[in-house]
């Protein structure tokens, strides 16, 4: 799923404290003395939080120079083709989690968004400072976190962000068919005036029926480019306001001006055609377009304030 870095980020500088506290209370439940030097027990660590921390990543641990001791060990939800080099004999000491943990007191430090070079996704580290009986520093513990599943977790929002694809899907279908059906109506609209032109005598109305094709050819193209940028191309969060405001906007805007243009033609053909028997349709017609224009306005003053 594509993200929005932005909003992300954004999420992230909300929910800063609360983050914090949840990735330090995690890397000091660890023994990081014996998780320095074993693999396999990074493995099993790492396969016990995926089940209930589903946002973590990556686990390694360094020596005091930054230098990787161990392969990285993934979790099950890293797929195999972001899982790259193993990471043995790295140096990461320029690394900003590194930087942070030698310039920093506490134990446990969490570093702020970034972009990580094994998913390239935005994610944040934990760093856990591992002393010997001594006192001394002895080397780090890591932990990389998927910052938007991290954030999806805290809001209790795995299950949707999970069947979502399943939905973008259904959209991406119905936004296609909307597509070709427009299509298929600027053909025939295409092909009417082809006609038009080969009959000739009295175009008038014909050429009203053309241009029905074409305005509502491309009403329904606007409605499915809509939805598939809204609900397909689009990365959105629904718990957003600016979210529902975008989207009632573009639709309401493609239904106004859809029965704008039909009002037109309507109160055209009617004069021109009818003797205007249809003229007072028309009009109605026209003051819904203006009644829906009028309310998306109220819609957004309010929804703005």
């Amino acid at each position: 799923m594509r993200q929005n870095h932005l909003r992300l980020i954004e999420k992230y500088q909300q929910y800063e404290q609360a983050i914090q506290r949840l990735l330090e209370s995690m890397m000091t439940s660890f023994a990081g003395t014996t998780l320095l030097s074993d693999r396999d027990a990074q493995a099993e660590v790492m396969n016990r939080i995926c089940r209930y921390y589903p946002f973590a990543e990556l686990m390694y641990s360094v020596d005091v120079n930054g230098v990787q001791l161990m392969d990285t060990v993934c979790s099950p939800g890293v797929s195999y083709r972001q899982q790259r080099e193993p990471g043995k004999g790295r140096d990461r000491s320029h690394r900003p989690y590194m930087l942070v943990a030698r310039n920093t007191e506490n134990q446990v430090c969490v570093t702020d968004p970034y972009l990580s070079c094994a998913t390239h996704q935005l994610a944040i580290s934990s760093v856990q400072v591992v002393h010997d009986a001594e006192g001394n520093v002895a080397g780090y513990l890591v932990m990389n976190f998927n910052l938007q599943r991290l954030i999806s977790y805290l809001k209790g929002d795995q299950i949707r962000a999970g069947i979502h694809p399943i939905f973008q899907t259904i959209y991406a279908a119905i936004g296609s068919m909307l597509v070709l059906v427009s299509i298929l109506l600027i053909y025939a609209a295409g092909a009417s005036l082809w006609k038009a032109f080969e009959l000739g005598g009295d175009v008038t109305t014909r050429s009203f029926g053309i241009v029905i094709l074409i305005t509502l050819g491309l009403a329904i193209f606007d409605l499915g480019k809509t939805i598939l940028e809204e609900e397909v191309l689009s990365n959105k969060d629904i718990h957003h306001h600016d979210t529902s405001r975008r989207t009632i906007t573009r639709f309401m805007s493609a239904i106004v001006i859809a029965v704008s243009i039909e009002s037109l033609l309507l109160m055209f053909k009617s004069l021109l055609v009818d003797s205007g028997g249809h003229v007072l349709n028309a009009v109605w017609m026209l003051m819904a377009a203006v009644a829906l224009l009028m309310s998306l306005g109220v819609y957004l003053k309010l929804s703005k304030e």
